[in-house]
């Protein structure tokens, strides 16, 4: 979350709001609506015109790359998309047993505010303060953009250190087995972060209401759609020249959607 503190105007601090109650300080809420009102109408029209097409455009070819590697049973039984989905698997089994439900969460919150953290760092901003529990967390920072705000909604944090744990041991041990263990922790740790990002949402989170929620949503989305699309590629799932051929076609697909729905507004209209 971020608010303006009294204390010193340029302390910013983003937070992940687990429980209904909020985390109370000598601050002042910032809100959307304190922006100027041209940059508030300058992020819808950046989500409505140019973020929802692109991300309908990559949906809809995502899922004509999906459906032909599903067809193909090299694809769907490779040792990268076969322990993968036992990785998910596996996530599917802890996540509804509720035996870890507390250690998770806690694990998400915290992965939440390092992933603003890191946010913080790459920007060149300062840390003043951290936090993160069972109740939610928050870091207070002298930096803020939007990249800081919504990182943690489409950065997989643990997806990416596994990956990163997984490469300098691989420069050891360069086996078929270490590379299942890649593949089954990132299709863990990558259900891992989808459910706990749809759980939050929901939960009236200050980082989406500061950015402007519509706008902010349309920016999530559309980030984890190309993330997907690169762990599909990681996998050898997915032909990216296939895509690019894919999102031309419906791209005009969906103009044409547009068009005769322009149409026929005005014909019923004019």
């Amino acid at each position: 979350m971020m608010r303006q503190c009294n204390r010193d105007a340029w302390d910013k601090t983003y937070r992940a709001q687990v429980s209904s109650e909020y985390w109370e300080d000598e601050c002042q809420e910032f809100s959307f609506m304190d922006l100027p009102r041209r940059t508030r109408f300058i992020r819808h029209a950046v989500a409505t015109l140019i973020l929802l097409p692109l991300a309908l455009i990559t949906a809809m070819s995502l899922c004509d790359q999906l459906a032909r590697a599903s067809g193909s049973l090299n694809i769907l039984f490779s040792i990268p998309v076969w322990y993968a989905l036992m990785g998910a698997a596996v996530w599917v089994v802890l996540g509804s047993s509720r035996l870890f439900t507390s250690s998770l969460l806690y694990l998400y919150v915290l992965g939440h505010e390092l992933t603003h953290a890191l946010a913080v760092i790459c920007s060149r901003g300062s840390i003043h303060a951290f936090k993160a529990d069972l109740d939610g967390g928050y870091i207070q920072t002298d930096k803020n953009n939007i990249f800081i705000s919504l990182s943690p909604y489409f950065l997989p944090l643990w997806a990416m250190l596994w990956g990163l744990v997984w490469g300098v041991t691989y420069l050891f041990w360069p086996t078929v087995t270490c590379q299942a263990i890649l593949y089954s922790g990132l299709g863990f740790w990558w259900c891992f972060h989808l459910f706990w990002t749809a759980w939050i949402i929901p939960k009236d989170q200050p980082d989406l209401a500061d950015n402007g929620t519509f706008f902010s949503l349309i920016l999530v989305y559309f980030a984890n759609l190309l993330l997907f699309l690169a762990l599909l590629r990681l996998f050898n799932a997915v032909s990216l020249h296939r895509f690019l051929a894919d999102c031309i076609h419906n791209a005009e697909k969906l103009w044409d959607v547009l068009r005769d729905l322009a149409m026929l507004a005005a014909g019923l209209f004019l």
